[in-house]
């Protein structure tokens, strides 16, 4: 976090950063509110002084790329899960099936994918 109180950023990736971003909000005093994309609960991270390093309630201190990194994390799972959940095992187009995953056709009776070897239910 920089000495401006506005904008949290990560060194190593900025794409990360900006993503990881959207679920941290920095209130009036330089605290942080995060929001888990897995549980959409939100935690309180209290800033030391030098608005450097946070505190979680757990009394756990962490730098502000460290809550970014878990974030991250946290919203990986949670495309996943989404991904997991939207996604049928195969399509039906014209009145033949198609693999999900690589696009090639299914054979009546088929368990598994011919081409990639993905489980059809």
């Amino acid at each position: 976090m920089n000495n401006k109180r506005n904008t949290i950023t990560m060194n190593n990736d900025e794409q990360t950063s900006t993503t990881a971003e959207k679920f941290v909000q920095i209130t009036k005093a330089g605290n942080l509110v995060v929001l888990d994309p897995l549980t959409l609960t939100e935690t309180f991270f209290t800033a030391n002084e030098t608005h450097d390093r946070f505190t979680n309630p757990k009394g756990e201190e962490l730098k502000a790329e460290e809550i970014l990194i878990a974030v991250n994390e946290r919203l990986s799972q949670a495309f996943e899960q989404l991904k997991a959940e939207q996604k049928p095992e195969s399509t039906t187009m014209g009145g033949n099936r198609f693999c999900k995953d690589c696009g090639k056709p299914l054979i009546e009776g088929d368990s598994f994918c011919r081409n990639c070897g993905k489980r059809i239910e």
